[in-house]
């Protein structure tokens, strides 16, 4: 045992004489008392590590950490977390770091190591064990600052839940990368291993993934031969390159209405020009997105209407994803509020139910609703053609669960690939229109009211029924056309039923 620490107070000096700061010494001696980062200096003392009697500076900034865990730096890291986590004002009361370091502290540690066995005769069970022991940079930063920004942000740390709120800290140094090319040049003069080829990419030769691998492969002898053209020498501090803070996406969702044949659903886009002032996803989702103060949102809904095709009576089941909100404690008096704002400001999209704040199990609910729900249209139809033989609407009625084949329609073949798809109809109700019901439908007096029916259909979720109706040129069989035996063809729709237990 005294042996053991003994040992541990010869590799603590040397880390020392290479001007390390004492959090790293004990990290290299795989310190795990709390008490030795929080309060190296005392705890250094009280060990015996250094002259009680004599004061003590570290000097700035230490050659394993790059001043990462030194008092200078961690103030003034605390100091811009706060400013940056008040100016962007989210509410969570919880929060959770992440540490990104530059990749050159990996290097340097391995170095240190090399020199540490070399120059104390350690054998390689004792270096390895060391290493085996050492800390993480990141772990021993978080585990100091952590009480120190509770104060600062007034918030509390929380790790297991783990907290939606992140704040990221990425550090920089300059001659990071300059470090690693050294090493790079090293391996490559002397025929060991090294990026040969030539990348069409060269963006990541520095990254974490590549540094690790490149540094695997060489083993200590070849670094001490690697040192001999290295200096660990610091000759610039750390730098905060950013402080980024994001808190995990919220989802909202319910059902709505779309009262217009003038509407799109998302923001409709043609060589770069928008060719509608706006659509279902604005009206519904950027009012929510503003009061949530949302950095961005996505749309979600199950299915979709076409421009010129209403949603009535329940509604369709909808979310919207609120990307990075600075607002997360959402009420229903809050949701309630804005349901009626929405309703009020609009008279294209209406939401029929509450809102609610949504789980990962309603949102697989909606996903999945896609290809398992059943949905009901009202067609408003016309026969151009009645012939004699043309089947009686009661017989149509009678049919059940009529299987169709239909081939992608000429309508969206340029953005979905051609393929026949088999749907069911499963039941359908045709009748007549009366003149006044007519002109109530087109908003005009038609003579000859009796070419024109109402159908209601219930068909499987991604039934064209459109093409279903008018037959799409004989790309959909059997089609309304074919069953009537008549030349039929739609002049509205509307979607009046979704059968998805939503929200």
């Amino acid at each position: 045992m005294n042996n053991s620490m003994e040992e541990e107070k010869r590799v603590f000096t040397f880390m020392q004489q290479q001007n390390c700061c004492l959090r790293c010494c004990f990290r290299f001696i795989g310190s795990k008392m709390s008490e030795c980062f929080h309060n190296p200096v005392t705890f250094a003392r009280n060990m015996g590590y250094i002259k009680k009697d004599e004061s003590f500076v570290e000097k700035v900034p230490c050659m394993a950490c790059l001043g990462i865990l030194q008092d200078q730096m961690l103030e003034s890291v605390t100091q811009e977390i706060q400013v940056e986590v008040q100016k962007q004002n989210y509410d969570s009361e919880t929060f959770l770091c992440a540490l990104v370091v530059p990749t050159c502290v990996n290097l340097r540690e391995r170095i240190l190591y090399v020199q540490c066995g070399l120059e104390l005769d350690l054998s390689k069970d004792t270096l390895l064990c060391l290493k085996v022991k050492l800390q993480k940079v990141k772990d021993i930063w978080k585990s100091v600052v952590t009480s120190r920004l509770e104060q600062a942000i007034c918030k509390q740390v929380d790790s297991i839940t783990p907290s939606a709120f992140l704040i990221e800290i990425i550090l920089t140094y300059k001659h990071n990368d300059k470090e690693y090319e050294a090493l790079e040049n090293f391996c490559v003069k002397t025929n060991n291993v090294g990026n040969k080829r030539k990348r069409k990419n060269n963006d990541n030769r520095f990254s974490r993934k590549s540094i690790d691998t490149l540094m695997a492969r060489i083993t200590d002898e070849e670094f001490n031969q690697f040192l001999k053209t290295f200096s660990l020498d610091v000759s610039t501090n750390i730098d905060v390159g950013n402080i980024v803070c994001s808190h995990s996406s919220i989802f909202i969702g319910g059902r709505y209405n779309k009262l217009s044949r003038e509407l799109s659903q998302t923001p409709w886009f043609i060589n770069g020009e928008k060719k509608m002032a706006t659509s279902v996803q604005d009206l519904l989702c950027n009012p929510i997105a503003d009061v949530v103060r949302a950095q961005s949102i996505k749309f979600l809904s199950s299915g979709r209407e076409d421009v010129d095709v209403r949603n009535i009576y329940s509604g369709r089941p909808f979310a919207v994803e609120l990307i990075n909100p600075r607002m997360t404690k959402i009420t229903d008096v809050l949701l309630t509020t804005l349901v009626q704002e929405i309703n009020q400001s609009s008279k294209q999209v209406r939401i029929t139910s509450s809102l609610k704040v949504l789980s990962k199990l309603d949102l697989k609910k909606l996903k999945e609703g896609e290809n398992v729900k059943t949905k009901i249209y009202r067609a408003l139809c016309v026969c151009r053609t009645m012939p004699e033989n043309m089947l009686p609407f009661e017989q149509l009625n009678n049919l059940k669960r009529v299987e169709i084949i239909q081939k992608t329609p000429v309508r969206v073949l340029h953005r979905r690939p051609l393929s026949p798809r088999t749907r069911l109809i499963y039941e359908m109700r045709a009748r007549g229109v009366k003149p006044q019901e007519l002109k109530a439908l087109l908003n005009t007096a038609r003579e000859n009211a009796s070419m024109f029916f109402v159908l209601d259909i219930k068909t499987q979720a991604g039934t064209y029924v459109k093409e279903f109706v008018h037959g799409d040129f004989g790309r959909t069989k059997p089609s309304l056309c074919d069953i009537l035996k008549a030349e039929v063809d739609i002049v509205a729709l509307d979607v009046t039923g979704i059968n998805l237990e939503w929200p």
